[in-house]
């Protein structure tokens, strides 16, 4: 038998966390003399010290630990358990790798003399939704509002009911930048789906994960918020993974100074 000090020295486990673990139930003592309290350790429990040890090491939580010299008895089961936690230690590890790029990123553009601080560039995850589009060629960037025009008209004898908050977006189709005969579907999201009309249809939007920047101005700014979030996405590993578009969270329909609108600049991406 062992007394506490000697075990203590033995297996590198302090006396404190010697008598913690007794307290929790995970390494109790072999004996406790009842008449002088002195607690004694088997040669036996060495290779149990060590294995609490071992796993303590890995990141493991005395909780968890305890749990596992109890249900984990064969070298199989211990495999497998093993195995499901390195899958999860690694999906962490890529998730705090991520925030260091964001960081270091962000530290290394703050000196940038851009209006556009690219440290309000965030992801976002889209929900499914429902959308009512209308998709059309038109000749100059200031004539989107005739796109607005022709779907409010479209779906006026429809009494759709909008879903909450009703989201109003602009998506360009065009591969790079055009100023001239612009892809462009506008869309509104809805409740629920109804019978396509000649101009508006109806279709459902699969998840998906975004960067974005919400900006308030005019949008000459436009471009600039294009470069600055161009420049985030390969920056921190990511790709373009679908055309980008604008929610105009306030736009002339409800405001008429330019600097007071408010637009949510969205490029859908996924990991490179």
């Amino acid at each position: 038998m062992l007394r506490i000090g000697e075990f203590s020295v033995l297996t590198q486990i302090s006396i404190y966390m010697l008598r913690h673990y007794n307290e929790i139930g995970l390494l109790m003592p072999e004996y406790v003399d009842q008449f002088t309290g002195y607690r004694y350790y088997s040669e036996e429990q060495l290779p149990v010290a060590n294995k609490i040890r071992a796993l303590k090491n890995m990141g493991l939580s005395l909780a968890l630990i305890k749990d596992i010299l109890t249900k984990y008895t064969s070298e199989n089961e211990l495999k497998s358990y093993l195995e499901n936690q390195a899958i999860q230690q690694k999906v962490k590890i890529e998730l705090l790798q991520r925030q260091l790029t964001l960081i270091e990123s962000t530290i290394e553009h703050l000196d940038c003399q851009s209006s556009i601080p690219e440290y309000s560039i965030t992801l976002k995850d889209f929900p499914k939704h429902n959308v009512v589009s209308y998709r059309q060629t038109i000749a100059a960037p200031n004539r989107e509002s005739v796109l607005w025009w022709g779907l409010a008209n479209a779906v006026q004898s429809l009494n759709i009911q909008y879903s909450s908050p009703n989201l109003n977006i602009a998506i360009f189709h065009d591969e790079g930048f055009v100023e001239e005969n612009l892809d462009v579907e506008i869309q509104k999201s809805v409740a629920r789906k109804y019978p396509d009309t000649g101009i508006a249809k109806f279709k459902t939007i699969e998840p998906f994960t975004a960067a974005t920047l919400t900006y308030k101005g005019h949008y000459v700014k436009l471009p600039e918020v294009y470069e600055a979030m161009a420049r985030w996405i390969a920056d921190n590993h990511y790709k373009i993974a679908g055309p980008h578009f604008n929610i105009y969270h306030v736009s002339p329909e409800t405001q008429e100074a330019f600097e007071d609108m408010i637009t949510e600049v969205c490029f859908p991406v996924e990991p490179v």
